[in-house]
């Protein structure tokens, strides 16, 4: 399988276990990560923690070979149907927390940033690369980032595609924290998630439903336009230029059409 989860008695820890592949995401992980928000919701856990297998990645993106064998209207219906799942996580009442143990590149940063919130290894890159390729992120990218740390640094970061580490992620309000090499990973998470946990959950969701009103939020009307321009940009030649040079390991020469 691509994925494990670990239950909890307050939630579980859900694991991306393909680090030969960067831990890229496929339509199986999508599927269980659904599955596994439901479950939790359907019994009242208060906290999910995503991470991935290893220290390399802890998701490079979606899984590009995949995406490359649909036709285009399915890989369409596949962010449309990604992006609706990671803004209800960033909706949910559970109290989500990414375990950044690697690289989060693409749609590992978009899960990412879907959870309530972000807990760094010292050695971790985070970026949205998809520009080099000729596209757009596709997951609710354009709208979480710039909610996160402001319009500027969000255009820094996807229009350049180029990676920060994760001091640099703290001081722009990316990451929450940076954790302790020498304690592991998803215990940080953990105890960082149960410092909220324990508190009133009618007070938690009073103060997130305040915050979400206060200007700094993902709007329909953002994802929306997100969607339309997934699909323009993803049928032009630029796209499939840059999606054809990753896969076979050369550079990509865009045409600009």
């Amino acid at each position: 399988m691509d994925y494990r989860i670990d239950e909890l008695a307050d939630g579980a820890v859900f694991t991306l276990t393909r680090p030969q592949k960067l831990n890229a995401g496929t339509l199986e992980i999508w599927n269980c990560l659904e599955g596994c928000i439901n479950a939790l919701e359907a019994r009242g856990a208060r906290l999910l923690i995503l991470t991935g297998e290893g220290d390399k990645a802890f998701c490079a993106g979606t899984d590009l070979a995949e995406s490359a064998a649909m036709t285009r209207d399915a890989s369409f219906a596949k962010g449309d149907r990604v992006r609706a799942l990671l803004v209800r996580l960033s909706r949910s009442k559970l109290i989500s927390v990414a375990a950044i143990n690697g690289l989060a590149y693409g749609g590992g940063l978009e899960i990412a940033m879907a959870c309530t919130f972000r807990i760094a290894a010292p050695h971790v890159r985070l970026s949205l690369p998809e520009v080099k390729l000729g596209v757009l992120p596709a997951y609710g990218g354009t709208q979480f980032l710039p909610a996160l740390v402001g319009r500027a640094r969000a255009l820094d970061l996807m229009l350049s595609g180029r990676p920060i580490g994760a001091e640099e992620g703290l001081a722009w309000g990316l990451v929450n924290k940076i954790a302790d090499a020498a304690t592991p990973l998803v215990d940080q998470a953990l105890d960082y998630a149960r410092t909220i946990t324990q508190f009133s959950p009618v007070a938690i969701e009073g103060i997130r439903h305040c915050v979400e009103a206060s200007g700094s939020t993902v709007e329909e009307a953002g994802l929306k336009l997100e969607s339309q321009e997934v699909r323009r940009v993803g049928l032009s030649d630029d796209a499939r230029e840059g999606v054809a040079a990753f896969l076979e390991k050369r550079k990509a020469v865009f045409s600009g059409r």
